[in-house]
């Protein structure tokens, strides 16, 4: 029931997508991680570092176990801001925190750090995680062309590299565009690429968004079942 979760463009909204993944997995019964397994733009707080991502998924639910492998300040691509940093990212340290939460946790939900070709490190690119891991991939994408494009090109590359992708959520989707390319996005998402659209989740406003509106929206617009590939008993109670 794990799933890693990759997002198209730098505002795709993952995080957000994310965190009510969790907090409707948890409100659901099931123990649940949310792993960023490298955290770019760190927050300073002097004596430690804070992720901005896995503040907000503890904001939502207090209860889900968030953690992250490595933290940077510098907002750029983890292999710059390491080397910046004069810090050594080991693939074996997200190997291993990532199996250990695998063991403790019903579900982990792993929020990959820009796409799958973003450098980790020299030779390493993001896309080797899930690959390593077996973990399959959820896409999160917004409406426009330029994303279609870069989303073609990043789920041919999880396919060329062998990677379950486990369907897409198109996020921001405004539910009455007279946009006929935006009206048209999720049947292009799928005739195009093949892969199935779990979700579509209206725009919300950043990070801003009350969390019993961003559990409805969850709950109501994304096929939880088909996302994490079982049978959910208690969502008939909701």
């Amino acid at each position: 029931m794990n799933i890693a979760v990759t997002g198209i463009g730098n505002n795709s909204g993952k995080t957000v997508i994310v965190s009510g993944l969790a907090s409707v997995m948890q409100s659901l019964g099931y123990k649940t991680a949310v792993y960023k397994p490298i955290q770019t733009g760190a927050v300073d707080k002097g004596h430690y570092l804070v992720s901005p991502d896995l503040a907000f998924v503890k904001m939502l639910d207090k209860y889900i176990k968030t953690h992250s492998t490595y933290m940077l300040k510098t907002r750029a691509i983890p292999a710059l801001g390491a080397e910046i940093e004069n810090v050594i990212i080991n693939p074996e340290n997200i190997i291993k925190d990532y199996n250990l939460l695998e063991k403790e946790f019903d579900t982990v939900i792993m929020e990959l750090t820009g796409g799958l070709m973003t450098p980790i490190k020299e030779k390493f690119f993001s896309i080797q995680i899930p690959l390593e891991l077996k973990t399959p991939i959820l896409f999160i994408v917004t409406p426009g062309e330029n994303n279609l494009n870069e989303y073609l090109n990043e789920v041919n590359t999880a396919k060329a590299a062998g990677i379950d992708i486990a369907g897409v959520i198109i996020n921001k989707y405004p539910l009455y565009s007279e946009n006929t390319e935006i009206k048209a996005f999720p049947r292009l998402i799928e005739s195009y690429s093949d892969v199935k659209v779990l979700g579509l989740i209206r725009n919300f406003k950043g990070k801003s968004v009350e969390e019993n509106v961003l559990f409805n929206e969850i709950l109501n617009g994304i096929d939880i079942e088909d996302v994490f590939r079982i049978k959910i008993p208690k969502l008939n109670d909701f």
